[in-house]
């Protein structure tokens, strides 16, 4: 057996589906987004995705030192984020 089969058998792969492979390279892209996200807003912080986004492990260190929003609100400009609840029509 060619020792070189199986890297050409993964070449080929890829010229054929560049989309599967670049699906694949967004899920963790997409994953780290998320996480990111979810840690802010339970910090108090909106938004944050982007930076999980295009920045991983180091978008998601940067929002781990955040302070809580709260602790904030008196020195700075920062709302903390607040849900919204839907009025109930009757």
């Amino acid at each position: 057996m060619n020792p070189y089969y199986m890297i050409n058998q993964m070449q080929e792969f890829i010229v054929r589906y560049p989309w599967v492979c670049g699906s694949i390279g967004l899920i963790p892209l997409i994953i780290f987004g998320i996480f990111t996200a979810k840690l802010a807003h339970k910090k108090g912080y909106r938004g944050y995705f982007f930076t999980g986004f295009f920045f991983n492990i180091i978008g998601l260190i940067y929002v781990v030192g955040l302070p809580l929003a709260k602790d904030c609100v008196g020195r700075a400009n920062v709302k903390p984020a607040v849900k919204e609840e839907k009025a109930i029509e009757a």
